[in-house]
């Protein structure tokens, strides 16, 4: 029966000339492929390239760096016994994000963590900066912290993450366009929050 991962490779050589896709493209096919079969060195590749941008994300999307280990461990196990199931109609990061981003949401639900909220371009680029000051910092996570868990999601995956719409919309599997509403209701939700955070700061 033909896997996912060869459905994969053949539509990497239907719609591209071989000589375009990418070295790392042809890498990433092999070990995955590797990985299918049951290859260690292959599952090793996969965590060495991986691990560190799922703990980042689910660090961003949790807010808790200890859950984020144990959400990282828990998308792993099922990425690697689900691996046969990918059919390479999204990038391979962008499956492995949904099924951590499902992980986390899963999670924060069984919590009842329902907050409302929302961000902006500017103030995030700033916590992602190693230069930002501590008490912006603070300030920001605090506003993001604040986030309802899909909408804090989308904009992590957005800002942080820098995948594109399409790609969002993959990982969380909704329409762009929502993709697209979140975005902008978290950001103006944001800007008028860090507003009136400024401007509490200024009668301070």
């Amino acid at each position: 029966m033909e896997t996912g991962l060869q459905r994969w490779k053949q539509s990497l050589s239907l719609t591209n000339d071989p000589t375009t896709a990418t070295p790392e493209q042809r890498e990433e096919l092999y070990w995955l492929q590797r990985c299918a079969e049951g290859d260690e060195r292959a599952v090793r590749w996969v965590l060495q390239k991986y691990r560190d941008r799922v703990v980042r994300l689910a660090t961003q999307v949790l807010r808790s760096s200890r859950e984020a280990e144990d959400i990282a461990q828990e998308a792993f196990v099922k990425a690697f016994r689900q691996i046969g199931q990918f059919r390479g109609e999204v990038s391979f990061y962008a499956w492995l994000y949904r099924i951590v981003v499902n992980l986390c949401l899963d999670r924060m639900r069984r919590k009842s963590s329902r907050l409302e909220t929302s961000l902006d371009t500017e103030a995030l680029s700033t916590l992602v900066a190693p230069s930002v000051d501590t008490d912006q910092r603070l300030a920001i996570e605090q506003i993001i912290n604040s986030l309802s868990p899909p909408i804090r999601a989308a904009l992590i995956l957005r800002e942080v993450e820098g995948l594109e719409y399409a790609e969002i919309a993959a990982v969380l599997d909704i329409p762009v366009g929502t993709v697209r509403s979140r975005l902008s209701a978290a950001r103006e939700q944001f800007r008028q929050k860090w507003l009136s955070l400024q401007e509490e700061i200024k009668n301070v």
